[in-house]
């Protein structure tokens, strides 16, 4: 079926907003998939799985397995309403298990890692933590024919021209090698037909992960045991610091995805080596021509501002601390926000407490000139 991306509010879970989404968020659209609890975290909270669809393709899909990733899990749960309401049909070929939070302790802390401080993607090995033993259970007992990782990226990752890298998708290695083997194959070929289909909605701004072997990585334990695996990356849209726009075109990737699978309308895999790999040449705010004070007197020069995203337990949102990241003349790198301090005459004193909040108040002062 055709894909519209202005039908998008037609079957948007309105519900789910924002970077924290726990248990708690999910949990009333949860009831209407028949969910039953496959685990317990760390810390003793559910770990939620649910299934629909009676194909005989069997697609396993899990998100939040990094607790603060959260805008896949948004996107996942609208590309579940778009089956269930646009397209039921799809659900004669194939059949979906979904872990929509695998890290319920680290999505309520809002952390990468779960509770215990380990980082669930390089756990598939050893597996020490209890939420990596619910998947792996889950995937020997399912014996999937494609598995779906979804994650989100952080706002440095560029592509050509500095362009935001607003989606990433990888097909893991199965070996030191990067071998062409079968399943990798697979799911380089449902990468290249997402990438032929998204890539009219946003082209320059689709990228593609290294892949370079980790056996402790899940995709590329997965993808070992001949299992076509994708990793699903959402990343930044200009101001859209709440993922509400990354989280459609995760949508719509996922959609994609699935049709692919359950319509056999694989593309030439060699497609998927045709998307530019990512780099890492973004900041949040680059300054330019910013005054500095150096001992009597002060110095032009550029500077760079990341966000730290810090959880606001009251209010239950995720706040966006602005630091200082970089100084100097910075030409490798651009930003999603770059303003020339050429006309403020301040002078900035970078070893004061306060001066990133000085300089943020310039920042929206410039803001609303332009």
């Amino acid at each position: 079926m055709e894909l519209n991306i202005k039908d998008y509010k037609k079957f948007k879970e309105n519900d789910l907003f924002g970077r924290y989404i726990t248990n708690d968020s999910i949990y009333n659209i949860l009831t209407n998939y028949s969910p039953k609890i496959s685990g317990y975290s760390v810390q003793k909270r559910p770990i939620y799985s649910f299934s629909c669809g009676s194909g005989k393709t069997k697609i396993l899909i899990w998100s939040q397995m990094h607790g603060n990733e959260s805008t896949s899990t948004k996107a996942l749960f609208d590309c579940i309403s778009y089956i269930i309401k646009i397209e039921p049909s799809l659900l004669d070929s194939i059949s979906l298990t979904v872990l929509p939070i695998l890290n319920p302790d680290g999505a309520f802390e809002y952390t990468r890692e779960n509770h215990n401080k380990i980082d669930l993607n390089r756990d598939s090995v050893d597996l020490t933590q209890p939420e990596s033993k619910v998947l792996r259970s889950i995937y020997d007992d399912l014996k999937p024919h494609f598995c779906f990782n979804l994650h989100d990226q952080r706002t440095i990752y560029s592509l050509n021209n500095f362009d935001s890298s607003i989606l990433s998708f990888l097909s893991p290695s199965s070996d030191k090698n990067k071998s062409e083997t079968e399943s990798r194959i697979k799911s380089m070929s449902v990468i290249s037909y997402v990438y032929d289909n998204i890539s009219k909605i946003i082209p320059g701004n689709i990228g593609r992960y290294n892949d370079d072997f980790n056996i402790n990585c899940v995709g590329d334990t997965f993808q070992s045991l001949k299992t076509p695996t994708i990793l699903f990356e959402s990343g930044h849209y200009s101001d859209d610091y709440n993922r509400e726009v990354s989280r459609k075109f995760v949508c719509f990737s996922l959609i994609y995805s699935i049709q692919c699978i359950a319509n056999k309308l694989f593309k030439d895999h060699n497609i998927y080596y045709s998307i530019p790999e990512n780099k890492t040449q973004l900041t949040d705010i680059k300054i330019l021509n910013i005054k500095v004070k150096q001992k009597s007197t002060f110095k032009l020069t550029n500077l760079t501002i990341m966000f730290k995203e810090i959880l606001n337990k009251e209010t239950q949102t995720v706040e966006f601390q602005p630091e200082i990241n970089e100084i100097g003349t910075l030409l490798n790198i651009s930003g999603h926000l770059i303003l020339d301090f050429n006309i403020v005459d301040s002078v900035f004193d970078l070893t004061k407490p306060n001066s990133i909040d000085n300089i943020i108040l310039n920042v929206n002062k410039l803001r609303n000139i332009h």
